[in-house]
């Protein structure tokens, strides 16, 4: 998937297209071995995980029904930082419908991603994925 000459903002568009495909692990293409995720916060689904606890996280919610559709808000790059404020909507399997707004910071390094930090709106994400 892409080439060492891509801009940060290559990479990560060519991220968003593989959660538009439905197949959220296939973004684990263009990530380092070392990649980090971060979901800041004091609240069940923060914290750090490695590539291997992103692995398991990207299979989980692998239950859209035909991937995620996202409404960039805005999109800012400077050198290896890509910043990505949008509107996500999908429909799980299951019929529910998931709403967020979201803003997630890439780092990309030598044409990968190595570290996201995913800020997304916490009470709407504890709400719809824990029913609390």
């Amino acid at each position: 998937m892409g080439d060492q000459l891509d801009t940060p903002k290559q990479v990560v568009a060519r991220y968003f297209e593989c959660q538009r495909s439905g197949d959220l692990v296939k973004s684990l293409d263009l990530m380092t071995p070392d990649v980090t995720w971060t979901v800041p916060g004091d609240w069940e689904m923060a914290g750090v995980r490695d590539r291997s606890a992103l692995e398991t996280m990207l299979a989980e919610l692998n239950v859209f029904e035909s991937g995620l559709e996202f409404e960039h808000q805005s999109v800012t790059a400077e050198e290896d930082r890509v910043v990505v404020f949008t509107h996500v909507t999908g429909k799980l399997l299951d019929g529910r419908v998931y709403r967020n707004a979201i803003v997630f910071i890439f780092e990309i390094e030598n044409g990968k991603i190595r570290s996201v930090v995913e800020m997304p709106d916490s009470a709407k994400s504890r709400a719809f994925w824990l029913g609390k």
